[in-house]
């Protein structure tokens, strides 16, 4: 049944291509939005409240973990990828050669994203909405299934937390802690 509904949408997604709407989620797709982009983000609010960026070093950390765990859980899964599956997805961006559980993309995004948040908690649900929407744009584009993404973004998250929780047992990670007065 769950395999059925994941194609579904995918399908739907299919339907519902766009030109502007195509565009903006190949741009959510790219790597630097996943990586760069909020690990930037969690580094400047750091140094914008004069705090070490703890942030940008645990999303990093976060963000290479989940993507190792990624490659080996899809030799695990060995799930296709939609287009190989059924021929009526038409992806609108190259096909990874890889395997489709999990989605990588949703993996690190929520990874570097979660971290940050964990320690910036004002900027916790900006970057979880574009981690979803990194994600989203995986299905959209007709490289994944949901269900990847789901699984991806999961894992993202329990990386993220586990090291976060790590951090703040060391010393030279106290998250929050300022590196001059105010």
């Amino acid at each position: 049944m769950l395999a059925r509904w994941d194609r579904a949408v995918v399908e739907a997604f299919q339907h519902a291509h766009w030109g502007p709407a195509n565009w903006l989620f190949e741009l959510l797709s790219d790597w630097w939005v996943r990586s760069v982009l909020i690990i930037g983000l969690g580094v400047v609010f750091d140094l914008w409240l004069r705090r070490r960026p703890v942030s940008g070093l645990v999303a990093t950390a976060s963000y290479f973990a989940a993507g190792g765990l990624d490659t080996g859980l899809k030799r695990v899964f060995e799930r296709p990828r939609p287009s190989v599956v059924d021929h009526a997805v038409h992806p609108l961006v190259a096909v990874p050669d890889s395997y489709s559980m999990p989605s990588g993309h949703a993996a690190t995004a929520f990874a570097a994203a979660v971290a940050v948040g964990l320690v910036q908690p004002r900027l916790r649900w900006p970057l979880v909405a574009l981690a979803a929407l990194v994600g989203v744009s995986r299905v959209w584009l007709g490289v994944h299934y949901l269900g990847d993404v789901v699984v991806g973004a999961a894992l993202g998250t329990v990386v993220s937390i586990a090291l976060c929780s790590l951090a703040a047992r060391r010393p030279w990670a106290i998250i929050g802690a300022r590196t001059s007065s105010p």
